[in-house]
């Protein structure tokens, strides 16, 4: 019990003092990311400390994932990334790209000249920590009924604070039941392996997606 208090209520602190931070204080991207890394390792770090149960290395073991799981892999990832593309033109005529850009750059100090930096960083780097984080220690230290209620919804709401300024109140909403979806999605294709080779290879997909639409706001 002392594990799964200590998991739940770590991770939802941090995730509230990331949406303060994400609002409250006037700093860049850059400091923000630091921040967030931070904080997810120092609670890693610490649970291991107190309960010496989770090892770093086991959630991203290669030897786990077999060739056939990885063409399954590669088949969800292209399919996650034409449902992001499939959501953007249908959404496209109610969403307000000049906000979106605007935010990013008056808010976030994301500029042309650094767009794709950061794009690669959230790409690869960005997705990993979610997945690690998310999956790898937060569901894989939870029992399963817990792990499939908590988790997503709390990856669900850790994003909402990022996209608040960007859109209406009928697509953030939409936006957390699919972040929630997507959540359990990447909780069932982890499961059999124990691992977070696949939800992060079906991130990265998705990601690539986005980054690929945002190219359009500066260039």
């Amino acid at each position: 019990m002392r594990k799964i208090l200590y998991i739940i209520v770590s991770t939802t602190l941090v995730c509230c003092l990331l949406a303060f931070i994400e609002h409250g204080m006037e700093i860049n991207y850059g400091i923000k990311t630091i921040c967030k890394i931070s904080m997810f390792f120092l609670i890693i770090f610490a649970y291991i400390i107190m309960f010496k149960d989770f090892r770093f290395r086991d959630v991203i073991s290669i030897k786990k994932i077999t060739l056939k799981e990885w063409k399954k892999i590669i088949t969800l990832g292209l399919t996650s990334a034409f449902i992001v593309l499939a959501a953007y033109l249908i959404f496209l005529p109610i969403i307000e790209l000049d906000s979106i850009k605007s935010d990013l750059t008056d808010r976030l100090g994301i500029t042309a000249s650094t767009y794709i930096l950061v794009g690669l960083y959230v790409t690869f780097g960005n997705s990993f920590i979610e997945e690690y984080f998310f999956r790898g220690f937060v569901f894989f230290n939870l029992p399963r009924r817990i792990g499939y209620i908590f988790s997503p919804l709390l990856f669900a709401s850790y994003h909402i604070p990022m996209i608040f300024l960007w859109f209406k109140p009928l697509i953030i909403a939409l936006c957390f039941i699919g972040l929630w979806l997507i959540g359990l999605i990447f909780h069932k294709v982890n499961e059999k392996s124990q691992t977070i080779w696949s939800s992060w290879m079906i991130h990265i997909c998705a990601d690539i997606m986005i980054i690929l639409i945002g190219l359009t706001f500066f260039y």
